[in-house]
């Protein structure tokens, strides 16, 4: 019987290998986002909310807010606590539904929100810059057909009020 270490390990296949290259260019894109947030005094997660909220200007109910950036809804309770607390969103009555809340930004939150992603994006450009448009374009795409095919078609997408810019 052969050595533990005289078996080589088996071969990662095509699906692996898409996995390892996705998980390489989060790590490298994460440490940009988080490295922009924490210069604005800002969390992943408190980044993330303020931009959700953003993206939505009349306000977020708590459960969508956390169903759409992948959140328990008592750590979102802790992020929204905190941003509460700076000032940065307030919550207000539904007005169809007295005992819902919706989130929304305060003005020093729009003014965060937009200050924080254009560092964001800024950090996305310096790391990205250096590949070519196209390639990014096709990625870009077959990404998003990988991710529908998954049934998930990413956060970002669900939270935002997009205008159809195919027509």
């Amino acid at each position: 019987m052969p050595h533990y270490n005289e078996v080589p390990p088996p071969a990662p296949g095509p699906v692996v290998e898409f996995a390892q290259h996705v998980g390489r260019l989060h790590t490298l894109l994460d440490r940009g986002v988080v490295a922009a947030a924490r210069s604005f005094g800002l969390s992943r997660s408190e980044f993330d909310v303020l931009v959700a909220v953003a993206a939505r200007p009349d306000g977020l109910r708590p459960g969508e807010l956390a169903k759409g950036l992948l959140l328990t809804t008592g750590g979102l309770s802790n992020i929204l606590r905190r941003l509460q607390e700076e000032g940065l969103v307030e919550r207000l009555p539904e007005s169809s539904d007295r005992r819902g809340r919706k989130i929304r930004l305060t003005g020093g939150g729009w003014v965060l929100a937009r200050d924080t992603t254009e560092a964001v994006y800024a950090s996305i450009q310096r790391l990205l810059g250096p590949a070519d448009a196209s390639r990014l374009a096709d990625a870009n795409a077959h990404l998003h057909s990988v991710l529908g095919a998954l049934g998930e078609d990413a956060p970002v997408h669900r939270l935002q009020n997009r205008p159809d810019t195919t027509s």
